[in-house]
């Protein structure tokens, strides 16, 4: 049993706190506001009753303060799953939730959440915000793409990216109020003189003078994000550790954006007993169902980290393509299991070989298969050059992973 154990419960604005002694039973409650004023006050009461012991749930992002600085003053911190927390039963209506994440810790019933160390917090944070940038830009291109359809100015029929070179000389050019013929006549781009009956076809329409607003605004916005996003890679590359870089990049499918992700999500990978417990971890394990000695697996459980999931799919369409064994094993199951079934295999296959192999300190080596590596190249950022990753793969370049 602990001498003194502390549950806090955590809300958006404010800290419950309950110190709870097992042998006496005795228990102090206090409330204090989510701020950093008030969470020194709470750590200073917390050393003021000898409690070295803290236990509180991961609410939200709320809860990251709070465990930051009582990890920086040395105190014990568990975080708990609220979903395992609450499905310890015993609990009574009327029973506050410190004072249950108190009585819960007393007795070690709490299996504390895995806080990666803060270098790895950072890169987490910037793969993830990459993610969330990469989607505005989606967006935005989306309704680009809808401006332009509800004027019958159709161009993805003859491009396949209309914010490419070619698509992109076009759409200024039309914001310039030129015609479409003399945007061709005065181009160089091999391909829009190709394709320019094609295009002269598709581009019939007219855009009104608040159809022409909201293109030039929402092309400022995909050009910003663009910058932005160079930025935050560069940063990525910075604190991405090189050695575990090298080795996911000779994995089939992995590019250098999705290695940072498998990297940043994996965390440390010694934590891990097993490809089960990774698989698991990565949502990518089969719920089990068993009754009568008959056990049978279902679809995959989807819990743990969604963005290692989603990044393992990812490489794996990278990798079906590729002349290695994941394509053999893809296509031996697709004719069994179907396509989606297939991809969902290879991705958790991938998860398992690069935790092994990071575990092992080892390079994929595969017989007939090569990835070809070039180290060190520049890249100009904000009117600066600098050099912000170690290895870029060139058999990954235009894979669905590397795109973003």
């Amino acid at each position: 049993m602990i001498q003194k154990v502390c549950g806090i419960d955590v809300h958006k604005d404010l800290l419950v706190a309950t110190i709870l002694n097992p042998k006496t039973q005795q228990k102090q409650t206090i409330t204090y506001k989510n701020s950093l004023q008030d969470i020194d006050q709470l750590t200073n009461w917390l050393k003021q009753n000898k409690c070295k012991t803290v236990a509180m749930e991961s609410t939200n992002i709320y809860w990251k303060p709070l465990y930051l600085s009582l990890e920086a003053a040395k105190f014990q911190v568990i975080l708990a799953n609220a979903h395992q927390v609450k499905a310890i039963p015993g609990r009574k209506t009327d029973q506050r939730d410190s004072e249950w994440l108190a009585h819960l810790q007393s007795a070690n019933l709490i299996k504390p959440s895995y806080v990666p160390p803060k270098h790895l917090r950072e890169l987490r944070d910037l793969t993830r915000l990459r993610t969330k940038y990469v989607q505005a830009r989606t967006q935005n291109k989306n309704r680009a793409h809808k401006i332009l359809n509800s004027v019958n100015i159709r161009l993805h029929i003859v491009l396949s990216n209309i914010f490419g070179k070619a698509g992109t000389e076009i759409i200024e050019g039309l914001l310039a109020k030129k015609p479409i013929k003399t945007i061709l006549e005065n181009t160089k781009i091999k391909q829009l003189k190709i394709k320019s009956e094609e295009i002269e076809s598709v581009v019939q329409g007219t855009l009104s003078v608040n159809e022409h607003f909201m293109l030039k605004q929402i092309l400022k916005t995909i050009k910003d994000i663009d910058e932005q996003l160079a930025q935050i890679e560069q940063r990525i590359f910075e604190l991405v550790d090189k050695k575990g870089m090298a080795i996911v990049l000779s994995v089939p499918g992995v590019g250098r954006l999705a290695g940072a992700t498998i990297l940043a999500e994996l965390g440390e990978v010694s934590r891990f007993g097993n490809e089960k417990a990774v698989a698991s971890f990565g949502g990518l394990a089969p719920c089990v169902y068993q009754s009568a000695g008959v056990t049978t697996l279902g679809h995959i459980t989807k819990k743990g980290s969604k963005m290692l999931r989603w990044v393992m799919v990812e490489t794996a369409h990278g990798a079906v393509r590729m002349d290695c064994r994941f394509k053999d094993m893809f296509l031996r199951i697709a004719a069994k299991k179907g396509t989606k079934v297939a991809y969902v295999a290879v991705a958790r296959k991938l998860l398992a070989v690069i935790w092994h192999l990071l575990v092992m300190g080892e390079a994929y080596v595969e017989e007939g298969f090569s990835k070809t590596v070039v180290k060190m190249r520049s890249v100009v950022v904000a009117g600066s050059v600098s050099v912000v990753d170690m290895f870029e793969t060139l058999s990954d370049v235009g894979s669905v992973v590397s795109k973003g």
